[in-house]
């Protein structure tokens, strides 16, 4: 009896310290809040509106200032910090400004929270040409994002740009 008592106990004892391991690795995952999600929904839009309307400031405000922008496609291109994104960012305007006559479109975004005020989202993309009769698609692929929540709110930290076949 005193056995069974024993292995009872052990069982018990274990199982706690199992159940106490995985809320400690819940636990520092912190959890997003409605809002967070919707907030970072909203960069998406961001980058988008300010890359297709050629609005360079409206881009920039969705990335953390020590952020980095990777296009990930043959030898791959990387631009860290504010002041290079806005360099590449103007440069592929060529000084053009309005309209661009391109539509991205992701899909929508897989947020995992991975600490507090970080988070990683994978999203696809779809970009049109809207420059002739009937859109067409000139380049698709995914971002990996990571997310980091400032005192401005959400912004990106860091973009990879994976193409699923090199744009034209």
């Amino acid at each position: 009896m005193k056995q069974v008592r024993v292995l009872v106990v052990g069982v018990l004892l274990g199982l706690m310290l199992g159940m106490g391991w995985v809320y400690a690795q819940q636990g520092s995952r912190a959890a997003l809040m409605p809002h967070d999600y919707s907030e970072i929904g909203q960069l998406y839009a961001t980058i988008n509106h300010g890359g297709d309307f050629r609005d360079a400031d409206l881009w920039l405000s969705a990335f953390s200032d020590d952020a980095v922008f990777t296009i990930v496609v043959g030898s791959g291109q990387e631009f860290a910090g504010k002041k290079a994104l806005s360099e590449w960012r103007h440069q592929s305007f060529r000084g053009q400004v309005g309209d661009a006559k391109v539509r991205h479109w992701d899909g929508p975004p897989r947020i995992t929270p991975t600490g507090e005020g970080m988070a990683n989202a994978r999203s696809y993309f779809m970009v049109y040409d809207v420059s002739g009769k009937s859109p067409t698609i000139s380049s698709s692929g995914y971002h990996d994002d990571v997310f980091v929540k400032t005192v401005e709110g959400w912004r990106v930290k860091s973009r990879k740009v994976y193409f699923d076949a090199p744009p034209a």
